[in-house]
């Protein structure tokens, strides 16, 4: 079932409501299917967060448990339908993803927006020269 342009603006303007309201959310990224034009009804939404640098790590586990069930709430899915992926713990090829195919949905901290994306193409580019000029 894909969606008409009207209900991805609405749902896409549901998603910047809740993430909004917040603090210390860095930016979030639309991620997966979704963001691919190739999900279905029972497709997942898949969010990769950033938080602001101050945020402890206990206060982001929780922060973003409630965020994920803000975002259930709005979307009106399950709860296994929606995956926040913290890009602080996430992976290169993740975070090559999110750089490279990602719709970013808010974003509070342009510089670390910035950041993100610089060094995620330095490291991808400081692989590709190890895997050529490895020894």
């Amino acid at each position: 079932m894909r969606l008409t342009p009207t209900q991805i603006d609405t749902i896409k303007s549901t998603i910047q409501a809740v993430l909004a309201q917040r603090a210390g959310l860095a930016f979030a990224v639309l991620v997966g299917s979704r963001a691919m034009g190739t999900a279905h009804e029972g497709s997942d939404w898949d969010i990769a967060i950033q938080w602001a640098r101050s945020t402890s790590a206990t206060d982001k586990l929780l922060t973003t448990e409630l965020l994920r069930q803000d975002l259930r709430h709005a979307l009106q899915v399950r709860e296994n339908q929606v995956d926040l992926i913290d890009l602080a713990d996430a992976r290169l090829a993740m975070r090559a993803l999110v750089a490279e195919e990602g719709i970013p949905l808010h974003i509070t901290d342009d510089l670390g927006w910035v950041r993100f994306l610089q060094n995620t193409w330095a490291q991808l580019e400081d692989n590709q020269w190890r895997s050529q000029h490895a020894a």
